[in-house]
């Protein structure tokens, strides 16, 4: 019989003179004392503590009641017996970390570092996070009571690149919105843009190859990367985006073409060709991350790397954290053809798939044209907060100095700020007063000249972003002056 951790100071010494009831009362009541159970503790009812103890149920019985006589424990009715709050302990302090911890951990300091900072921050004007008080609950939940009706059908193993109709579900959807060349068959469901580049990782990188990153870029995909202890290349970004004219050979580039995180800017047509024919020459892949592609607000969409990819270079990853929840953690993956097999053996060594009965849910609400009025109806919605956020920056921020970066898509914009300027003092100072926003050097890996701020307008309603848009131009304006 297992014996869980949580039982351990009840087992009984089965050589000892002493009775077993007596034991288990006085190994319960030293257990109450020492704060191993802490206040208000519910314990195993009487039957099942006795099979997991190897114990008679009158043994169990005549240790609680005893304890209950001397106050350490109270039967609730219909409830079960309940460790009584004032003589228990606080639970002891954890033992210390071992001085010495594998050399392997290392690779993950930088994340840690990067959660310690909270770089992705939080509040009204926090960047990438969807109105999520406009989820449609009402289709959502009747699609989800009708999969539930079903559950049985979703219980077992599925297929780990995800549920057959959800990858059919996606295929149709990229293809009508970004103009995707994919099957079925080439779609791959994920947690999140998170699951898709950490799966792209453990296929296509060995430890030190290299791989060419955006600078500024997306803090937690650099993390997955350098996680892979993945030599990372920065090559800074621009208002046309990523330019890799005098880029070195490497055998992956992340980046986000249609609407650079945080910066904003699309990469040109011409850079986007020019990324292909590197890829091509270095025998390398491009994974596009197009997180927040489907809000394109005052500009026309230029195609994607994957649809003009002539040499099945690029490895497409959505995500339906930025259209519907980052709750729901599904996101997906389009790979070449001659990959397919490999990713779909890889997502199955990894995880064995997604919890089915969601994409389930998920694959019928996009089938059924949920999904696509939603995102109709959030572009116009987002686009209205955007502009009503840009009249806002562009009329109250010093006139000069201060710019904001390019970008007509997404769910966030950035403030471009001179150099020498110091926006980690500015969120200390903001933060202090009980506004966070995100600086924009905390997403810089190389470069000096990166300094300002990155701000969403979709996390919260419109009146408290621009109370704290206002907020944020009055310390930049003091700070100016």
């Amino acid at each position: 019989m297992a014996q869980s951790s949580d039982l351990e100071p009840l087992f009984p010494d089965r050589d000892s003179d002493e009775p077993l009831a007596r034991q288990l009362a006085r190994r319960l009541r030293a257990a109450i004392q020492s704060g191993f159970y802490g206040p208000s503790s519910r314990l195993l009812p009487r039957r099942e503590l006795a099979v997991r103890l190897g114990l008679a149920r009158n043994t169990v019985t005549a240790a609680i009641e005893q304890l209950i006589a001397e106050g350490y424990l109270e039967s609730r009715v219909g409830s079960g017996t309940f460790v009584i709050a004032r003589v228990a302990k606080a639970p002891a302090a954890a033992a210390p970390a071992p001085r010495r911890l594998p050399k392997t951990v290392d690779r993950f300091q930088f994340a840690r570092r990067m959660l310690e900072g909270d770089t992705m921050g939080s509040g009204p004007l926090r960047a990438g996070i969807p109105d999520l008080s406009t989820f449609p609950h009402a289709a959502w939940a009747r699609i989800t009571r009708r999969t539930l009706a079903r559950l049985s059908t979703y219980l077992e193993y599925g297929d780990a690149r995800g549920e057959a109709a959800l990858r059919e579900a996606i295929a149709q959807h990229v293809r009508q919105f970004r103009g995707v060349t994919t099957e079925e068959q080439r779609v791959i469901v994920v947690e999140g843009t998170q699951g898709a580049i950490r799966l792209v990782a453990d296929l296509l990188l060995a430890e030190g190859d290299r791989a060419l990153i955006e600078d500024p870029c997306y803090p937690f995909a650099y993390a997955a990367l350098k996680a892979r202890s993945t030599e990372l290349l920065p090559v800074p970004v621009d208002e046309n985006g990523m330019d890799v004219a005098l880029a070195p050979a490497a055998r992956l580039a992340l980046v986000s073409p249609s609407h650079q995180f945080p910066l904003g800017s699309r990469m040109s047509l011409e850079r986007r060709r020019a990324l292909l024919d590197w890829a091509q020459r270095n025998d390398a892949y491009v994974i596009e991350d197009d997180y927040d592609s489907e809000y394109t607000f005052d500009a026309k969409p230029l195609p994607t790397l994957q649809s003009i990819d002539r040499h099945e270079r690029v490895i497409y990853v959505g995500t339906f954290s930025k259209t519907l929840a980052p709750g729901l953690r599904l996101g997906y993956l389009i790979v070449p053809q001659h990959l397919a097999e490999l990713f779909a053996v890889a997502r199955f060594v990894s995880t064995l798939g997604a919890t089915r009965y969601v994409q389930a849910t998920l694959a019928d609400f996009i089938a059924e044209g949920h999904f696509a009025r939603y995102v109709r109806r959030m572009t116009r919605s987002y686009g209205e907060r955007r502009r009503e956020l840009v009249s806002l920056l562009e009329q109250g921020l010093p006139k000069g100095r201060f710019a904001l970066a390019a970008g007509t898509s997404g769910l966030n914009l950035s403030i471009i700020a001179p150099p020498d300027f110091d926006d980690i003092a500015i969120r200390d100072e903001l933060v202090a007063s009980g506004l966070w926003v995100a600086p924009l050097s905390s997403f810089c890996i190389s470069r000096t000249d990166c300094r300002g701020f990155v701000i969403g307008y979709s996390a919260a309603p419109m009146p408290e972003i621009l109370a704290g848009a206002e907020v944020l131009i009055a310390a930049i304006t003091r700070s100016a002056s």
